[in-house]
């Protein structure tokens, strides 16, 4: 049940995980509900090469967790209610680091975006992270689409 639950809102910081972050305040604000936002990092890819020459790979790693941190940092302070930030590194697949982590919690409902502009052949080749969570995840699932017009 939602009244007095806790809502989770994955976020890739784009114009669709905004939209869904809103969404989730509304409806937190309706029921009494905790909001947490979570971002799943990806770890860096290493490479070798004689080529060109690159920092360590924790010195990477360390940048782009500071940069992630600073942008849900950032997404948080954008809205005017609280919420719980929450930052996941992961060697998976997003959708499945989403899931575990709203069983977890447990989040009584995630509210997700989803860019409204994914073609044909790339949704039925790959699919999109928020349809691997609704497929996936143990609570209900609220998609947010943002939908956006395809440049010709």
């Amino acid at each position: 049940m939602l009244k007095n639950g806790k809502v989770l809102v994955p976020t890739d910081f784009s114009e669709a995980s905004k939209e869904a972050l809103n969404r989730a305040g509304e409806l937190a604000a309706l029921y009494s509900a905790e909001v947490h936002l979570l971002h799943v990092m990806e770890p860096a890819v290493f490479f070798e090469t004689d080529m060109i020459a690159i920092s360590p790979l924790n010195d990477i790693t360390d940048a782009i967790r500071a940069g992630a941190k600073k942008r849900l940092l950032a997404q948080a302070e954008s809205v005017d209610f609280n919420l719980t930030t929450h930052l996941m590194e992961s060697m998976g697949e997003p959708a499945g680091v989403i899931c575990e982590f709203a069983a977890s919690l447990p989040a009584d409902l995630i509210v997700i975006g989803r860019q409204g502009v994914q073609g044909t052949f790339e949704h039925l080749l790959i699919g999109s992270t928020a349809e691997r969570v609704v497929r996936h995840a143990s609570c209900s699932v609220l998609v947010s689409m943002q939908h956006a017009t395809k440049e010709s």
